[in-house]
């Protein structure tokens, strides 16, 4: 029997690199994306051992239907990667009055997880957290005003949410007694339109774009961390040099993560903003 695999945001990029990966490695893979066509065309691209299932991680009814649905189909989930999310956009507010990167890039992850938890227990499954070398640059934790666009700042926003996403994983493992397996992993800087179902033809280029590396330097500490025997949420895999070249290897995470006072304080937070809870 196919161990299954969920990959949020499969439909280019990271997601579909390590997506394609999972599935010439004998996983059945969910690719849980929002947009159906993209979705659709990325598991034909795949073949018949992906699957897409529709999940728009800003709506809480959207993630509810799509762990139901897994629920349903499937006695247990063997890896849940945590790859979706929103990159530097601008101040939006979701239905619900969450500012949007915050919504999709952290209570996101935090509802899909905690819905899906029992499944992935279930088969002993593991839970891989994608984070970013951005989390580094975040100095300390804001859970004042986060919906709200005064000060608000693009760039800032998206460094926080790979701060708390990776707080997350950490804590979520302490709260589990290590009854499930977590690991974090960061691409480093990576050409992410190397990994998409169909032809680029227009690229746009950013100062990242000469430091950049192939789209396989970026997938491999995500592999690394799904298919390790032994791993832990208080290191993340990353590229060996500087976090961006080479083969990959464990690294520590951003010090705030291992503040068992902020931890607690960013989990209380959030599971009163979204009613959720362990």
């Amino acid at each position: 029997m196919k161990k299954i695999a969920i990959v949020t945001g499969a439909n280019k990029g990271l997601g579909l690199s390590v997506a394609n990966e999972l599935v010439h490695n004998d996983y059945r893979v969910i690719l849980a994306c929002r947009d159906k066509s993209k979705g659709q065309r990325a598991a034909e691209f795949l073949g018949e051992n992906a699957m897409f299932l529709e999940l728009d991680l800003s709506k809480s009814k959207s993630i509810n239907n799509f762990a139901n649905e897994i629920s349903k189909s499937y006695n247990g989930v063997d890896v849940l990667y945590n790859n979706g999310g929103l990159i530097y956009q601008d101040f939006n507010l979701t239905d619900e009055g969450f500012e949007s990167m915050i919504a999709v890039n952290y209570f996101g992850t935090y509802r899909l997880t905690l819905k899906l938890l029992d499944n992935l227990l279930e088969n002993k499954g593991r839970i891989v957290q994608v984070s970013s070398l951005s989390m580094y640059l975040t100095r300390k934790i804001q859970l004042e005003n986060l919906h709200k666009e005064e000060n608000f700042s693009s760039s800032t926003r998206y460094n926080l949410t790979n701060l708390y996403r990776s707080m997350f994983a950490c804590e979520l493992e302490k709260r589990t007694s290590n009854k499930v397996s977590i690991a974090i992993a960061h691409p480093g800087i990576t050409k992410s339109r190397q990994s998409r179902p169909y032809k680029v033809t227009k690229i746009r280029k950013s100062a990242f774009t000469y430091i950049s590396t192939n789209i396989n330097t970026g997938t491999e500490p995500i592999l690394k961390a799904i298919n390790s025997k032994h791993t832990s949420a208080k290191k993340t895999y990353a590229p060996r040099v500087f976090g961006i070249y080479g083969k990959p290897t464990t690294q520590k995470l951003n010090k705030l993560v291992y503040r068992d006072d902020l931890r607690q304080k960013l989990w209380s937070y959030t599971a009163e903003e979204l009613d959720l809870d362990l």
